[in-house]
């Protein structure tokens, strides 16, 4: 996990982007005593926001469309490897 500053620093963004990050839910960084504790995901979604945003001009109603649709796709991932599993453990004929 990163502190605020270490995710700053690997990223080169300031803190009130960052904070503007979250503030779309962007990001969700786990949250202790010490502040925000940021996870390699968290740098892999901010890699693509700032890539979004300054690579190709995606707008920030555009990012959080770009983010939702990513995240349904994720989940439906994951379900569907559920649903393979069991009917992998399923006996033959059924």
């Amino acid at each position: 996990m990163l502190t605020l500053e270490e995710f700053q620093l690997r990223l080169d963004v300031d803190a009130g982007t960052v904070q503007v990050w979250i503030e779309e839910g962007w990001l969700l960084p786990q949250r202790d005593q010490a502040g925000f504790a940021f996870s390699e995901l968290d740098v892999a979604r901010a890699r693509l926001i700032r890539d979004l945003k300054d690579g190709i001009g995606v707008n920030d109603e555009g990012i959080g469309i770009v983010l939702d649709l990513i995240d349904q796709v994720h989940g439906l991932r994951s379900v569907l490897r559920e649903l393979l599993h069991a009917r992998a453990d399923r006996p033959p004929g059924l």
